[in-house]
């Protein structure tokens, strides 16, 4: 990750993001999500004896995270409850990974508090051992357990994340994949097998539901049907992130709603940025006395000519004209009416001056 940590605003990379608010930036998603995962595991910005993710502290810790991602990678605005979801899935892996690699329940208290990881807070780790050798801490690993148990389907899809699968299958189709179409892709080896015994009964129940016709064309009713929604209103094969309501609600979820208003307004001030750099032009023309300035590109409209040449008359309140190119003094570009020629007059909370 050295070259990414030495990005300045210049040189970072700008990365895409999909209307769900995902990254689908198949060139730097692989950088990306590893940057990701250097701050899931610095314990500085994420201190791993914080028990759960929500209580690690919005101020200073995740909105430090957020302008470190915003300082090395160009992120659009309204996508940075993906980018600290994800530091949080990474950070509940690394705690998984951790008690799995370096943590005996067979060992006593001291035996395990000297089994320090590399690059771990000895402090941090001293408070996650105390938590897992505690009664609240096996309470919550069998419950653990016992969520794990209830998810046969393990995915064959290598780093690649749902959201980045969904694209690249949308492209070779040329529409939107179907769940049906999503989990025998996602879960079928690179032959096109299934990945286990399991797998394979499930995709030949939805297959046996489309040939019987027992299901809707759109491929998602034979999933559904087979495997069933997602739980706490989640959907499944999207990815991280997103809602049911997003995907089959006729009403957006609160999260979509608020990436589309960024989203929006992100759009307006990039808009804005352009039209301030237009109006720059513009005065920049005045002073220089370019003959494509403003005070040529409004001609009196008493007819319209094929030629480029137009009569020039004085330019009077109320008289309709053609708007030229400020670029290209030849090309007509809109019709309009004079609204005032007093130089004092404000159009844009700015006077229109003597020229």
């Amino acid at each position: 990750m050295p070259k990414v940590w030495g990005q300045t605003e210049e040189t970072r990379k700008r990365i895409s993001f999909n209307k769900f608010g995902q990254p689908n930036d198949k060139e730097h998603m692989s950088t990306f999500a590893h940057f990701l995962g250097t701050l899931a595991r610095n314990g500085k910005y994420a201190p791993l004896n914080v028990l759960r993710w929500d209580k690690v502290p919005e101020k200073p810790n995740k909105e430090h995270m957020l302008q470190i991602v915003k300082d090395k990678f160009e992120i659009p605005l309204g996508c940075e409850d993906y980018i600290l979801q994800s530091i949080g899935k990474k950070w509940r892996n690394l705690k998984t990974t951790l008690k799995a690699k370096y943590f005996d329940s067979k060992l006593s208290l001291d035996e395990n508090l000297r089994n320090v990881p590399n690059r771990v807070n000895e402090s941090h780790w001293n408070d996650l051992v105390k938590h897992w050798l505690s009664k609240e801490g096996i309470e919550a690993s069998k419950k653990n357990k016992e969520s794990r148990s209830h998810q046969p389907y393990t995915h064959r899809t290598g780093q690649r994340g749902f959201s980045i699968i969904r694209e690249m299958e949308h492209e070779k189709l040329g529409h939107e994949p179907t769940l049906s179409h999503m989990f025998m892709t996602c879960y079928s080896k690179k032959d096109g097998t299934p990945a286990n015994a399991l797998v394979g009964e499930k995709i030949e129940q939805m297959k046996m539901l489309h040939a019987s016709g027992a299901s809707s064309d759109n491929g998602n009713d034979a999933y559904y049907k087979v495997i069933g929604n997602g739980k706490y209103g989640r959907v499944n094969l999207y990815g991280l992130g997103v809602k049911a309501a997003d995907v089959n609600g006729t009403v957006p979820s609160r999260k979509a709603s608020h990436h589309a208003a960024l989203q929006l307004q992100a759009r307006n001030e990039e808009l804005q940025k352009e039209l301030n750099e237009l109006r720059s032009i513009v005065r920049e023309n005045r002073m220089q006395g370019n003959p494509s300035d403003s005070s040529n590109a409004l001609t009196p409209n008493n007819h319209v000519q094929a030629s480029t040449s137009v009569t020039q008359s004085p330019i009077e309140a109320g008289m309709d004209v053609v708007l030229m190119s400020i670029t290209n003094p030849s090309e007509k570009v809109a019709l309009g009416k004079v609204c005032s020629v007093d130089p004092s007059t404000e159009v844009g909370d700015e006077e229109l001056g003597p020229n």
